[in-house]
């Protein structure tokens, strides 16, 4: 049943409810005189008997605006199928409703699809698990179905409230999927937004992937996605490859097996549909200890095809095999030369727990490709890289090709070298100001470490020689500094965490800005 009336506030929802069902008596009553209209072919009463006959009860009350209540049992897909721009459509906490499809129509303003329980849930604050009572639920019975798709060119859908889950074993290859069929630029879904919602996957199916994000204007915030990884499947809470642009995705708590977040992996068709203008701020990601040994993991973020990227504010933790970042330009199937990776800023993050750093690749190695261009990682904490308890080779970076990259103001635990070059050196590349670890081999892959193509590369960085190497066995080029371990870096508290420079170490306030050497973690996010 669903029952539609107008409201000029939606805070006053409830009292207007009241209203209509002291309604149904007027029109219970007037069922009778419907059908007697409807047999004469009155068009206003004819109408309002059709709707009865399908069960979707239709109530118009006076003022602006409407609210469309669809409660437990009722049809959803009828009420988004009648929605305005402007309409909400509110679903009954703790009410179960049908996978749905958003269909493309002349809309200018949203329509809002929410839980009638979205006052226990306060704005501009991330959902947990906890409080999936107070959300509706939208939920996929399998077959291959999302629990919401669109229709190419689809638009101005916003939810608020509502819980995304599976309810069979069936394999799901995307929970909410925001993408065309067409590979035509127009037809890109646009305008979606994601507030305060629940994305879980199942244990006892393959959910392959939360969102697949293949949309333009798309907010994902205060949310939380749960689950999403799996023995022998490469999956993600969020990946966009095709007509991905103009995302932002907010104060999220994201946990994903290969992946938590990716742009690109398979290949558009062309290059206007590269992931663009994507803004990843704030967000919480994890992979839960549990997955250790289990699920297939890979790493925390990764840009295999995609420009214009702000990845800021963000705390990782947590990725137990390999590197935390992974930015390597893919023509993933070969189909896509002009693929690449371009104006990305890595900045402000938390890394606390990986096998690696950052593996940076600015060419595809198996396929033609674009070359990678104006990276910058900055003002970045990386805490236990290459620990106990976390498999891999504990570098810092790892880099091959690439023009125009900035390694700038980290500050670094690290167990592996500093950085390993490899393949063709990347142009214009610099790494600078950095607090970092040198390993057993410190700066590796350099033809002459002397040289001044080297010292211009690496320069006025703080090396901590955390292996105890022999002066005879460190690696970097002359305008560096080397100490001897972290006591003397100057640290105002390195046992208890804080990682910012005392008033009394020789590096304050001597970084290339003339601020201090290594990040600045009053900029930093706390979890």
């Amino acid at each position: 049943m669903i029952e539609v009336m107008s409201t000029n506030q939606v805070s006053v929802r409830r009292k207007e409810l009241a209203k209509v069902r002291r309604r149904w008596t007027f029109v219970l009553g007037a069922i009778g005189i419907a059908m007697i209209a409807a047999i004469s072919g009155s068009f206003f009463f004819g109408s309002m008997f059709e709707g009865l006959l399908d069960t979707n009860s239709v109530v118009y009350l006076e003022g602006g605006g409407r609210v469309i209540r669809v409660p437990a049992g009722g049809n959803l897909q009828t009420a988004i199928n009648r929605a305005e721009s402007g309409d909400v459509i509110m679903l009954d906490a703790g009410a179960t409703y049908n996978e749905i499809v958003l269909p493309k129509k002349n809309l200018t303003d949203f329509v809002t699809i929410e839980s009638s329980g979205i006052a226990q849930l306060a704005p501009d604050t991330r959902v947990s698990p906890q409080q999936s009572r107070s959300m509706a639920r939208i939920t996929t019975r399998g077959g291959g179905k999302s629990a919401v798709a669109t229709e190419d060119g689809a638009n101005h859908y916003r939810f608020v409230g509502i819980e995304f889950v599976p309810s069979t074993k069936d394999y799901v290859y995307n929970l909410v999927y925001l993408g065309a069929d067409s590979d035509k630029v127009a037809d890109v879904p646009h305008d979606f937004e994601f507030d305060r919602c629940l994305f879980r996957s199942i244990a006892s199916g393959v959910t392959r992937r939360g969102v697949g994000l293949n949309s333009a204007n798309t907010v994902i915030k205060n949310s939380y996605f749960e689950g999403f990884a799996y023995p022998e499947q490469e999956t993600q809470a969020i990946c966009g490859w095709t007509g991905t642009k103009n995302v932002k995705i907010i104060n999220n708590y994201i946990e994903g097996g290969a992946e938590n977040v990716m742009f690109g992996g398979s290949d558009p068709a062309s290059a206007e549909l590269i992931p663009q203008d994507i803004e990843v701020r704030g967000n919480r990601f994890n992979k839960p200890q549990a997955w250790k040994g289990k699920n297939s993991l890979k790493c925390l973020f990764e840009l295999k095809n995609a420009k214009r990227v702000q990845f800021t504010d963000n705390y990782l933790e947590n990725n137990w095999i390999g590197t935390a970042f992974r930015i390597t330009v893919r023509n993933q199937e070969g189909k896509a030369p002009f693929s690449t990776v371009e104006d990305v800023v890595v900045k402000n993050n938390v890394i606390r727990g990986a096998g690696e750093g950052i593996n940076i690749l600015g060419k595809d190695d198996t396929y033609p490709s674009q070359t990678l261009k104006n990276l910058s990682i900055a003002n970045n904490l990386f805490l236990d890289i290459g620990a106990p308890g976390y498999e891999g080779g504990g570098y810092f970076v790892q880099i091959a090709e690439g023009e125009n990259v900035l390694i700038a103001n980290n500050t670094v635990f690290n167990v592996g070298n500093t950085a390993t070059l490899y393949g063709t050196p990347p142009r214009n590349f610099v790494f600078r100001d950095n607090i970092v670890a040198h390993g057993n081999y410190g700066i590796h892959g350099l033809a002459d470490i002397r040289s001044a193509a080297a010292r211009q590369m690496f320069r006025n960085n703080v090396i901590v020689n955390n292996r105890r190497v022999g002066s005879g066995d460190t690696s970097y080029p002359s305008g560096n500094f080397f100490v001897q371990d972290l006591g003397a870096v100057g640290f105002v508290n390195a046992g208890g965490r804080n990682f910012a420079l005392a008033t009394s170490s020789k590096f304050k306030g001597k970084a290339t800005s003339r601020a201090d050497i290594g990040c600045d973690v009053s900029l930093l996010p706390s979890n």
